[in-house]
């Protein structure tokens, strides 16, 4: 399989094909045909489907996104279109035509690179949703992905735009679990040299070293709270990165509770400061 072969490969021959008429050439596959004729025709009474299809990947909105991270997670046609308000015939053209994924479930790199992309090693933005999306609808199973999508529809508002605030806004009714993994997955899957995510490591591994269970859960419940303040400014752009300015910690022993009373005094004053 060509690494570089894009979930719409089918749609992309097509318009190869539309765009060069001078090539003598005819699709194997029905759909690609049908598609071949609908971009010479433009008839969409005569292919619906692929009219609906073509319109959700362009709009590039809540209901592709849904779609997506669905048929990633495995879910039938008939389930997904009674999500996504549509029919099974419109999920089954969009997966064969935009995110020819079903047949490659065990290429996982090539459906982080084509499904997440770059928010998965760079860290996500806020206009990032679908593709955190398909980031759950690769990892987990469909119960975990419907209360994913669920919370956000629950939260979301007539004028809200479909980012990835809406989860950690302030006064969000969103289960403080969820806030909080959505919040660890927006920063770089790899080691990043901003000076924030060093402080957030150490803060974490300090709340482990606390002496009793009961200080551990506090402290981990407000460790929560202040990652994703965090990471809702930063997708709001009020928090830029910073280069990592940290001397390795010495090895006498400290107490926990200072250190993590220390990054907290920073995250603060760094909060007073955000526009």
């Amino acid at each position: 399989m060509d690494p570089f072969t894009l979930p719409c490969w089918r749609w992309e021959v097509a318009e190869q094909l539309f765009n060069e008429p001078d090539r003598d050439e005819i699709p194997e596959e029905q759909i690609t045909r049908d598609v071949l004729t609908y971009l010479k025709t433009g008839d969409t009474s005569q292919f619906p489907e692929i009219h609906t299809s073509c319109q959700l990947f362009q709009e590039d909105g809540l209901r592709r996104a849904e779609l997506e991270a669905r048929i990633l997670c495995g879910q039938s046609d008939s389930e997904i279109a009674g999500f996504c308000k549509c029919t099974p015939e419109v999920v089954q053209v969009y997966a064969d035509l935009f995110f020819c994924v079903r047949d490659f479930s065990h290429a996982s790199d090539w459906l982080l690179k084509h499904a997440v992309g770059q928010p998965h090693f760079y860290g996500y933005r806020d206009h990032n949703l679908r593709q955190m999306w398909n980031r759950f609808g690769l990892m987990v199973p469909n119960e975990i992905l419907n209360w994913v999508i669920q919370s956000y529809y629950d939260e979301l508002k007539p004028d809200d735009k479909p980012t990835l605030s809406v989860y950690l806004r302030p006064a969000s009714r969103v289960d403080l679990g969820l806030q909080g993994l959505i919040a660890e997955s927006i920063f770089p899957n790899f080691l990043s040299n901003d000076r924030w995510e060093h402080e957030f490591v150490d803060y974490f591994n300090l709340t482990q070293e606390l002496p009793t269970t009961e200080e551990k859960n506090e402290a981990v419940q407000i460790y929560k709270r202040d990652r994703i303040k965090f990471a809702y400014l930063h997708l709001m752009g009020k928090i830029k990165n910073e280069p990592c300015k940290r001397k390795p910690r010495k090895t006498a022993r400290r107490s926990p509770a200072k250190e993590i009373s220390k990054i907290r005094q920073k995250l603060q004053a760094l909060e007073s400061k955000s526009p």
